[in-house]
């Protein structure tokens, strides 16, 4: 409990927040998958121009060189940006490739994802990363079995995402 008095209010405010920003989504894992991410081996060395000053930069550096999320092109992570349910799923079979190097129950299963939405076309982008995360149990499809990648993420829902990503990862 002092440890969470002692976050900044934007940490403590992202279990209420109707959305979260990137920034957010970075304290969450960096702080509640902590062991994980310094595990998890380095995926890049995530040069990062826009963090420096941000609240949350101490866990965008660590949680981005995980790979866990992305830093664009433009070395740009864009702390602000709000997080979606296609970004979440994202950063979520990231983190679930670093607990199943260690989980063959887990890797088996997630190879063997065919789970598919009706809203999400075979071949998009992000079509893998919802199914493995809902095949892990780690996110929920949504009403009439969709996803809705686009769909804005709550920070209840990044928060029960999170714990259920601890919980595999043997964290809580």
């Amino acid at each position: 409990k002092a440890a969470f008095e002692a976050m900044p209010p934007e940490f403590k405010a992202i279990e209420s927040s109707p959305t979260i920003t990137r920034a957010q989504l970075a304290a969450l894992i960096g702080t509640r998958l902590a062991d994980l991410v310094k595990r998890a081996p380095r995926r890049s060395t995530a040069v990062i121009t826009d963090t420096r000053g941000n609240w949350a930069n101490a866990w965008i550096i660590p949680v981005a060189r995980a790979g866990f999320m992305d830093v664009n092109a433009n070395y740009t992570f864009q702390p602000n940006a709000r997080v979606t349910r296609g970004d979440l799923a994202h950063t979520v079979s990231q983190v679930l490739t670093v607990i199943a190097s260690n989980n063959p129950a887990l890797a088996a299963q997630l190879k063997n994802t065919r789970r598919r939405f009706p809203d999400v076309p075979a071949g998009h982008l992000r079509a893998r990363a919802a199914a493995m995360a809902v095949e892990a149990g780690v996110m929920q499809p949504l009403e009439n079995d969709t996803f809705q990648l686009a769909r804005p993420v709550t920070g209840a829902e990044a928060v029960a995402v999170v714990d259920r990503l601890a919980s595999l990862a043997g964290s809580r």
